[in-house]
């Protein structure tokens, strides 16, 4: 598998951390984050295959497991324990890695997970079958446009399809193929995180975040993983959906330095608990 591209955020000598972005994204989306984070940390962003900069996802394996290959490429650029900081897809990979890695992690930050497999049996998750439904059918009919424009739409807070840039447009569309291969992570479980004793033996702490206006399927995903996770907290950002990290950056940065803090990753928090 080809080597992702990565960029480096922050400063040298900050917290390290490792940001892995949402579907249809790039690393740059963190930068407005990490501009907000005091103290700034030194992370590193990179770009999941088909994304970015990155190259096209090739499955060297055969296997058709997206989120297998990206969790793979995440583990190879971990030199050190980090706090690892995933959005979306993203946070379903960093939780992945961690889970059976806990080694590598100071600390988890998941904004709204799609971990879809968590919430099975909830009506959230029957309502969103039916809501991808027209998005499956495209899908699976080859109409890539009409599959891009039904996933936004399932997103909640996307830009108008018709608004966007032709260029962006025929991006997403190529893109849309990579979350077919994104179902035996996000519905099926294939990394087996549901495996019982697995998330109730992880035992680094654990921010969850998520956008009061997300549609019900990422907010019940949120309340199925807190629970398992014993060092677990859920924080909701007032007025955002769920690109939560990208359209409010501050709030959340000022949700993650005061979670840090408490949780003794940054200095602060023991001048704090004295308060």
């Amino acid at each position: 598998m080809s080597a992702p591209y990565t960029v480096r955020l922050g400063r040298l000598g900050g917290l390290p951390t490792l940001m892995a972005h949402c579907f249809l994204g790039h690393s740059g989306g963190w930068e407005g984050l990490v501009a907000a984070l005091d103290p700034a940390p030194d992370a590193l962003a990179f770009d999941m295959p088909g994304h970015g900069r990155s190259p096209a996802w090739d499955d060297p394996q055969g296997h058709g497991d997206y989120q297998a290959d990206v969790t793979a490429q995440l583990a190879g650029l971990i030199d050190r324990p980090a706090l690892l900081i995933g959005h979306s897809f993203g946070a379903t990979a960093a939780l992945r890695h961690a889970l059976y890695n806990p080694q590598d992690v100071l600390g988890l930050v998941l904004f709204e997970p799609v971990f879809f497999a968590a919430a099975a049996g909830e009506p959230e998750y029957d309502a969103h079958l039916r809501d991808e439904h027209g998005f499956a059918a495209a899908l699976r009919a080859g109409a890539l446009q009409d599959a891009a424009r039904a996933f936004m739409q399932i997103n909640g807070d996307a830009p108008p399809w018709d608004s966007l840039p032709e260029k962006t447009r025929q991006r997403f569309m190529a893109q849309m193929p990579l979350i077919a291969a994104s179902r035996p992570g996000v519905f099926d479980d294939s990394g087996a995180m549901l495996t019982p004793g697995l998330m109730a033996g992880f035992d680094r702490p654990v921010l969850l975040v998520t956008g009061a206006r997300s549609p019900g399927i990422f907010q019940a995903v949120v309340r199925a993983l807190a629970p398992r996770l014993p060092r677990a907290e859920v924080a909701t950002v007032d007025g955002a959906g769920h690109m939560v990290p990208i359209s409010q950056p501050a709030e959340s940065a000022a949700l993650i330095g005061d979670w840090l803090r408490r949780n003794g990753l940054i200095p602060g928090g023991a001048a704090r608990q004295q308060e």
